[in-house]
Order: C-alpha cells, then sequence, then structure tokens
C-alpha cells in the first residue's frame, strides 16, 4: 500500500490519464457582468500559461518548456498558449503549408497537460523568404535605409522588429492576401487534425513583436516604401476626391493625388505649435500617419474574420491591440489609435497587451497597470488579457556561467501576486508569459511561486462566480486621437501624463476606473465623483456638448490637465479651453524648465523641459491650487459651478498626496492614506506595498481596519468587514 503522502500525486497522475473531451468549442460570452472565457459552455477563469516566443523555450516538445508546461498543468491550468510563425509552416515553392511543427507545438502541451485547451499565437508577418523575394513590397523608412541583416536563426524571429528590418509592406495588399490565404489554409487544415480539436483560440499576431506596431517605429521612420506609398494615394483619394480639394487641405500645389507621398523625418518632427501641430498647415503629416494607423486596423481586421470563418467551429479570436501606457512617445508612428474600431470589430473577442514597462509601476510597490484601458474593453463586451512577463524582477543567484537558479524572492512572490490579482478583480484576465532566466528554465519553476499561483487560482476560480460589483468613484479618462495632432517624439508630457501622473494617482488611496473619451456615452456617470481627463486634448463640438450637459453635472468635479479640447482636428484654440472649463485664461511663455509649487500639501516639481503652448489661470472666483515657483502664474486652480467644480491643472499634477487631497476634496472615497497601491471592487480590497508597517484602511462602510504588514506584501481583504482573505 502506498505510504498516505503519495496520494495526491497517484491522484494527479491517474486525473491526467483520463481522456480529454474530443473537440473543443469556445467563445467569450457576459457571465456575471464580466467578459468569460466558455470551453464547450463551461465558464473558465481566464489564467492563462503560455510559453515564450524566443529560442530555447518555445517548443511545447522539449525538456524546460515541457518541465514548465506540467509545473503549471499541476497548479490547476488549463488553459495554455504556444507561439508559432507562418516562417516556421510555410516553405519556400511550396505547394501547401507544412503543419508537422504546428501539429507537435499543440501536441507537446497535451502530452504535459492532456485536458488543456490550447491558444495559439499565429504570427501572420511574411516568411523571410517571402521578403528577400518581393523587396519592392517592403517597408521603407524615411530615416535611412534597411538594415543589412539576416535574419533568423540563432537570433530570435523577432529580432530586429524595433530596427529598420527588411519585413513585409503593413500596407502590401500582396503580403495580406498571400499570408491570408496560408492563414485560411491553417485554419481548414489544423482544425482536423487531432491536436486542432484541442484548440480553443487563435491569437493574431503582426507587426513589431506580433503587437500590431508599425516596424521600426520606436526610434525610425516607416513607411516610405512602394506599397505603402500606393495605399497612402488610395486613401488620399478616397478623403479628397480631386487634385484641387488635396491642394487645398495641405496648402501646397506641390502634390496631386497620383503624386502624393508620406512626410520626411524633418517634417514628422516639426510642429509649428509647440508641442501640436498646426491641423491647417500640417495636415500632410496627420493625413500620412492617419493612413499608416488605418491600414494596420484593415491587417487586424481581414485575419481576424479569416480565422472567424475558415475555422469550422466556435473559437475565441484576439489580438494585441489598444496599447496606451508606455508607448514611447511614438504613438502616431506606431501606437493603436484606431481602437474604438477594433473594440467594434464583431471577429475580435478580446484585446490584450504586457501590464506596463514603466518601472516604478512594475515593481514592488507599484500599480502594475495594464498598458491598455480595460474598463473601455468591457464595456464593448471584449475581454481584456494582460500579459505578465516581468519575473526578471526577481532577485537570481547565478551558480556558475553555465547554471543559474533562482532565489525565493518573497519581494516578488508580493508582485507576482499583485500583477494577478487586479486584472482578475478588475473583470479583466492574464497570461503568464515564460521567457524564463537566460531560456534555461522557467521563471515560476519555484515552489514559492507554483504555490502562490495554485492559491491564486484556486480563489479566484471562486471568484468568477460572483457577480463583477464596481466600487470605485474616480473615472480616468484618456483618448488616442490627439496623438494625430502632437509632436511625434519625446516632449515634456509624453511620459509624463501617461506614465508618471496616472501612476501616482493610482497610488492616492482612491479606486479608479479607465475609458477612453469616446466610451463617455456609454458609462454610467451616476458611480463618479471625478472625473480626471488624461489627455482630452482633441475634442469635437459634440463631446465638448456632451461633456457640459453630461459629464459636468451632479457635483461632480472635473480634473483637466493641460489644455482639455484645445484642438478639433481643425484648429487650435484657447477658446475651446476656456469655454470647456470655465475659466478665464491668458496665454504665457513657458520657462526653460518649468517648476510648479502645489500649495497643498506643499510639494514642488520640475518638468524637464518647457511646455508650449501653455496658459495661466485668471479668475478670480478660482481657488488657487498651484503656480510656477519663479514667477506666481497660477496654473493650477479650482472653480465651483452650480452643477459641478471644474480644476485646471494647466501643468499636471504631481505626486500621490496631491492626488490625494484633491480626490478626498472631490468626495472619492479614499481607503488609504499612505501612498501604497489600493484598488477595490464590491467584493474585494487590493493592498499592495513595497514596505512593511502600521496600515489604517478606511472602508467604504466607514468600518476601519488596522494592519500591520510584515514587509513588501499583496493582501486582499473582504470589502466589507475588512477580514484579510488572503496574504501574498
Amino acid at each position: 500500500m502506498l505510504p498516505f503522502y503519495k496520494f495526491p500525486s497517484l491522484i494527479f497522475a491517474l486525473f491526467l490519464a483520463m481522456p480529454a473531451p474530443a473537440q473543443i468549442r469556445a467563445k467569450v460570452a457576459p457571465y456575471q457582468g464580466r467578459p468569460t472565457i466558455f470551453i464547450n459552455d463551461q465558464p473558465h477563469s481566464p489564467q492563462i500559461y503560455a510559453l515564450t516566443h524566443a529560442f530555447g523555450g518555445r517548443w511545447s516538445w522539449e525538456e524546460k518548456p515541457a518541465r514548465n508546461l506540467r509545473n503549471f498543468c499541476e497548479t490547476g491550468i488549463r488553459l495554455f498558449q504556444v507561439d508559432l510563425y507562418l516562417e516556421d509552416i510555410w516553405p519556400k515553392n511550396a505547394e501547401q503549408l507544412d503543419l508537422e511543427k504546428a501539429t507537435r507545438q499543440v501536441r507537446g502541451v497535451l502530452e504535459a497537460c492532456p485536458d488543456a485547451a490550447v491558444f495559439v499565437r499565429l504570427h501572420t508577418n511574411a516568411p523571410y523568404w517571402w521578403n528577400e523575394l518581393h523587396r519592392d513590397e517592403c517597408t521603407e523608412y524615411a530615416d535611412g535605409p534597411i538594415d543589412d541583416v539576416t535574419y533568423g536563426p540563432p537570433r530570435n524571429l523577432e529580432d530586429g522588429d524595433p530596427d529598420r528590418p527588411l519585413r513585409a509592406s503593413l500596407a502590401s495588399l500582396r503580403w495580406r492576401q498571400e499570408a491570408g490565404e496560408k492563414v485560411r489554409e491553417f485554419c481548414q487544415r489544423m482544425a482536423t487534425t487531432p491536436e486542432g480539436q484541442r484548440i480553443a483560440g487563435i491569437h493574431v499576431a503582426g507587426g513589431v513583436y506580433g503587437e500590431w506596431h508599425y516596424w521600426g517605429f520606436i526610434e525610425h521612420d516607416p513607411d516610405t516604401g512602394p506599397a505603402m506609398t500606393r495605399y497612402f494615394r488610395d486613401w488620399l483619394r478616397k478623403k479628397y476626391g480631386s487634385d484641387a480639394a488635396l491642394r487645398q487641405a495641405w496648402q501646397t500645389t506641390q502634390f496631386t493625388l497620383a503624386t502624393a507621398t508620406g512626410p520626411d523625418t524633418a517634417e514628422r518632427n516639426r510642429c509649428l505649435d509647440g508641442i501640436f501641430r498646426d491641423p491647417a498647415k500640417e495636415r500632410r503629416v496627420i493625413d500620412y500617419f492617419s493612413a499608416q494607423q488605418e491600414v494596420v486596423a484593415e491587417d487586424i481586421e481581414y485575419f481576424c474574420r479569416i480565422v472567424k470563418q475558415a475555422w469550422p467551429r466556435p473559437l475565441i479570436v484576439g489580438v494585441f491591440y489598444g496599447y496606451f501606457h508606455m508607448t514611447f512617445c511614438r504613438q502616431a508612428a506606431g501606437g493603436h489609435i484606431f481602437i474604438e474600431r477594433i473594440m467594434n470589430c464583431p471577429d475580435v473577442d478580446y484585446l490584450s497587451g504586457p501590464q506596463t514597462y514603466w518601472e516604478i509601476t512594475r515593481k514592488a510597490g507599484g500599480s502594475g497597470n495594464s498598458r491598455g484601458i480595460v474598463e473601455s474593453a468591457l464595456l464593448h463586451g471584449k475581454l481584456w488579457l494582460d500579459e505578465i512577463d516581468n519575473g526578471y524582477l526577481q532577485t537570481w543567484r547565478d551558480m556558475d556561467f553555465v547554471h543559474s537558479r533562482p532565489f525565493d524572492d518573497s519581494v516578488y512572490a508580493s508582485v507576482l501576486s499583485r500583477s494577478v490579482a487586479l486584472p482578475l478583480m478588475r473583470g479583466a484576465g492574464f497570461w503568464y508569459y515564460d521567457f524564463g532566466r537566460h531560456l534555461n528554465s522557467g521563471w515560476w519553476d519555484s515552489p514559492l511561486y507554483l504555490d502562490r499561483i495554485r492559491a491564486l487560482k484556486t480563489f479566484f476560480d471562486r471568484q468568477l462566480h460572483q457577480p463583477q460589483r464596481p466600487a470605485a468613484d474616480v473615472l480616468y479618462v484618456y483618448d488616442q486621437e490627439n496623438f494625430y495632432y502632437l509632436k511625434n517624439q519625446r516632449q515634456p508630457l509624453c511620459e509624463d501624463l501617461p506614465d508618471l501622473m496616472v501612476e501616482e494617482a493610482l497610488r492616492s488611496g482612491t479606486a479608479g476606473d479607465h475609458v477612453y473619451l469616446f466610451d463617455l456615452p456609454k458609462v454610467d456617470l451616476n458611480r463618479y465623483k471625478a472625473v480626471v481627463f488624461v489627455n482630452a486634448w482633441k475634442m469635437s463640438a459634440a463631446e465638448r456638448k456632451f461633456i457640459r450637459e453630461k459629464v459636468a453635472q451632479n457635483g461632480r468635479t472635473l480634473i483637466w490637465n493641460y489644455l482639455p479640447g484645445y484642438t478639433d482636428g481643425r484648429e487650435n484654440n484657447l477658446d475651446f479651453v476656456a469655454e470647456l472649463t470655465g475659466l478665464k485664461l491668458r496665454s504665457i511663455a513657458s520657462p526653460a524648465r518649468p517648476k510648479v509649487l502645489f500649495s497643498k500639501p506643499g510639494t514642488t516639481w520640475t518638468f524637464e523641459s518647457a511646455v508650449q503652448p501653455l496658459v495661466a489661470i485668471e479668475d478670480s472666483g478660482a481657488e488657487m491650487l498651484g503656480q510656477l515657483d519663479s514667477l506666481g502664474h497660477r496654473v493650477i486652480a479650482r472653480k465651483k459651478f452650480p452643477t459641478h467644480t471644474s480644476l485646471l491643472a494647466a501643468l499636471p499634477i504631481h505626486g500621490s498626496d496631491a492626488w490625494r487631497e484633491v480626490l478626498r476634496a472631490a468626495g472619492c472615497h479614499v481607503y488609504n492614506e499612505k501612498n501604497d497601491f489600493t484598488w477595490a471592487n464590491g467584493h474585494l480590497l487590493l493592498l499592495h506595498t513595497a514596505s512593511g508597517g502600521a496600515r489604517t484602511l478606511l472602508l467604504k462602510n466607514s468600518r476601519t481596519v488596522q494592519l500591520n504588514l510584515p514587509g513588501a506584501v499583496t493582501w486582499m481583504l473582504d470589502a466589507e468587514t475588512g477580514e484579510v482573505v488572503m496574504r501574498m
């Protein structure tokens, strides 16, 4: 007879030996108030494990990846993701795809976890041989020649993506058609294989790192190649219809619809109104970036539609798209500005992206915020999935030049717990993306981490069946379209607002939701005491009217950053800002490094360079909250109206203490007076901190909770009773 302590292992082995259901039918559908993954009509908590794309860790049948798959299967994870490239299965001069690697990749997952449901991240990028054969269909760059690099092994397949690589233009209709035919063939043939029976979803990938960024966009200027030029001219014909209309819009006689080209680097980098483009004089650049953004959205729609139509049974289709945070000040060149269109695409079930790489957000004590605007995705019925790829933050103990082993890092364990808990509490999900240490071991191949992952899986499996109950009373509002009208390179607000300022606000002890400007009409505004317009600098007249009539009501506080509504896409006008905020303004010259003195809590913040255009608030009825330290100009002020309060921060508010006071004055609930990350829904209160010590939390029902934290931890509490339900 086996010793009693071996019974759990035996039970697990017998469980793995049980035959899995033969065929998977999968979908995303509403469940308990949130978009949810259904496998054969059963809801599943969206917790996924994914192998890496990188050599050494990507093939499921190899020793280390297979071990990591088994590890996660033993934690209870049953949803898995693997990478596959057209490069892997589309041989040169072959009449059809070679699916051997595809079937083997899925089979490796099933050998490790027989009842797994598998998602395939299918990279639609053209194979390298195709790019060499069709160089006239490839991306070219305004700032220099295509790199002279031989791609492929021993380099990872995505190496070179952010440089000036030889890659099929995302505007190439030939690539789109031929790759689309191969995607269709993959779906039709793979679905009939035994391995294909276990596929629950296809993640359609393309562009830089598969994330639908334009090639080279971070430091370079795509795309001046023939394919993009043809697309741009066709786009202009549809918009303008005649040479006369084009010349009037561009204020030049140099171009016709037949000769128009994309701007060079100098024109892309020039802005005639400080950090803003003048839409009346710089329309050529705005048009080009609009066309480049639209063609990427068309690619996504095209490939996702093929997958949905070609797979013979229901499956889940998703993409990387919708990044707002940490986009390198290059949103127009390679960001995700067509997010509203993709959110409305019926062939896309989920959107996804990594949790932000902004260092103070990602490390212990930070919020771990997603790069996407999660609540907007949920409003559209789309599941949002975070990618957790932060294993490098843990402390490692190197043994020699070949081997290494993890040091069980309790600080990182708290980061991992926060990274899991936050998206699930928001009604979203995630996958663990396992690059591993030097690709020779799993990031989470440690009893400490695997036990934590198992406990979180069990806890949130139960939470899945609880109705989603929001508790946030702060609403953060974002806009993507304004990036067409902004400098497409570093400027003093490009990271300051979306990354640093937002993180400071998230550590104010309040709970907030995040949506896009275009989704304001979908939001239940009655829940929110304060609405923070993070970067709503481009607004139409209709949007300004909606905000005046619907948002600026019921005693709500509207917090405006910088110059809300400054452009409507046709002209830049400070009168728009004054009308929207209700404050009297005057244009002023910016100091070389503006320094703001906040009146409460008496702190200062210095911006790295001049911010232009800039206004001072000259309204005797407004309460001054911040001024330019050297000049005394009021740049942050608050004014009460019969229907609402308007707070304009012409230079953004900084510091969690300052945000706490502003939001408290708006009537928002402050759970935590310390600068930890605190977030809540109607069931749970999440507390993550890098430092231990005493904490006093105030629940919404006025109950206080006294805690003594042992160090860097993530704890979850019952939102009603204050009972600690999970210490991590």
